[in-house]
């Protein structure tokens, strides 16, 4: 029996459908369609996007037919005819035009898996922009010629390296 994730168009608006009660079985125990299709080595959820796509009419006669074929049947007054009728009725409409549509992806996938090329690469660009960024921010800015290296003034320099006065002050 396939797990409803991975049969194409599954999804919740089959639950009425599914977990509806026919009645009791042989032994007393409830009986849902879910069980009654189970017991039929038929796989529910197959089974009712099938139904679901035939006509009202052809849906009712094959239910019936697998209701009628479970070991013992169902335990009720109610003929397998009406049991078939209402529960054909919680079964959603499918556009036969309409191509299936595709299950979706399991929601424990890692996002990364699911993930495109393009998306891929704009999230590495993302990072790189980031990381240039934070590197830009804690760099330390030296003046331009600050990585010259030049030699310690000798103490003898340092008065030369003053400036003379000119003009009418100046006595050599």
């Amino acid at each position: 029996m396939a797990h409803p994730a991975l049969a194409p168009g599954i999804g919740r608006e089959y639950d009425p459908f599914l977990f509806a009660s026919i009645g009791e079985d042989r032994h007393g125990h409830p009986l849902t369609v879910i069980s009654a299709l189970a017991q039929s080595d038929v796989d529910p959820w197959l089974e009712a996007v099938g139904l679901a796509r035939l006509s009202r009419d052809q849906a009712t006669a094959r239910l019936c037919r697998l209701i009628a074929a479970l070991p013992g049947g169902p335990a009720s007054d109610r003929s397998v005819d009406a049991i078939a009728g209402e529960l054909v009725a919680l079964l959603p409409r499918i556009d036969k035009s309409a191509p299936p549509r595709k299950a979706a992806p399991p929601e424990t996938a890692a996002p990364a898996a699911v993930m495109t090329p393009i998306g891929r690469f704009g999230l590495g660009a993302v990072a790189l922009a980031l990381l240039m960024a934070l590197s830009l921010l804690f760099s330390t800015h030296t003046p331009p010629g600050a990585d010259q290296i030049r030699p310690p003034l000798a103490p003898d320099q340092g008065h030369s390296a003053k400036l003379s006065p000119t003009g009418s002050d100046y006595h050599p």
